[in-house]
């Protein structure tokens, strides 16, 4: 009767421990699961954020470009109003000066030095004109070799990002492993494989038994020596059972 007891609180504790290890892997699961869906979406987030990006960057380097072009065009234009604009001055010059010297020029020659007067004030004020523009076109091009920076940096940091992010969907290969149970409630695997032979959150894994695959699982959580990994069950093609070997 006593040995009846003995194997029935052995019986108990057995199932105890089984049930709370049972708790403690389904715990564990779900907290990783809530883990692997804010990594997607961070995931998501950064490379959306990494496209933008790459679409500022060039939306920038082609205005900038646009920008220099009509920079070097109008400084261009600039030269040869200045050219226009000191011409006009030494024939204006030149006919004031022949007119003083000979007072019986004056009337001949004021029609033409009205004419070149005001094609002078023409040509100042383009000229004016041209260099404003000029000084508003470097300072967009300098607006823009700023953004064009800062772009640049912000892809660059995305792209570091990125990886970090995403760093659980890839793992190194010729990783070999068995499944240690599974869990048919639940559909995830126990593994006798973990960190330290390469494992990585949300890494995928290939089941096989006699070389005949079975499906696929992912990662969820690890430790050291072992793991626990979801069943992909949309990739199943037989029953997974304990002993099955995972590759990738």
């Amino acid at each position: 009767m006593f040995i009846g007891r003995l194997l029935s609180i052995i019986l108990l504790g057995g199932v105890t421990v089984s049930a709370v290890f049972g708790w403690l892997i389904v715990k564990q699961k779900n907290q990783f699961k809530t883990e692997y869906v804010r990594t997607s979406e961070e995931l998501k987030k950064t490379s959306e954020q990494l496209e933008e990006s790459k679409v500022l960057l060039e939306r920038t380097t082609k205005h900038l470009e646009e920008v220099k072009a009509e920079l070097a065009q109008e400084k261009e234009r600039a030269q040869k109003l200045d050219s226009d604009l000191k011409e006009t001055q030494s024939q204006l010059a030149d006919l004031q000066q022949k007119s003083a010297n000979n007072s019986s020029l004056v009337d001949q020659h004021k029609s033409e030095i009205d004419t070149l007067t005001a094609k002078l004030e023409e040509e100042k004020k383009a000229n004016q004109e041209a260099s404003e523009k000029i000084e508003n076109l470097v300072k967009e091009k300098l607006a823009l070799e700023d953004s064009l920076a800062k772009a640049t940096n912000e892809l660059n940091r995305l792209r570091q990002a990125s990886p970090a992010v995403a760093r659980a969907v890839s793992m190194k290969t010729g990783i070999r492993g068995k499944i240690v149970s599974v869990n048919r409630n639940w559909n995830f695997v126990v593994l006798n494989i973990g960190e330290k032979d390469g494992l990585v959150e949300n890494g995928e894994l290939q089941v096989f038994r006699n070389k005949q695959f079975l499906g696929k699982i992912k990662i969820v959580s690890t430790e050291p020596s072992t793991a626990v990994a979801d069943i992909v069950m949309d990739s199943l093609k037989g029953n997974i059972q304990p002993g099955d070997d995972v590759i990738n």
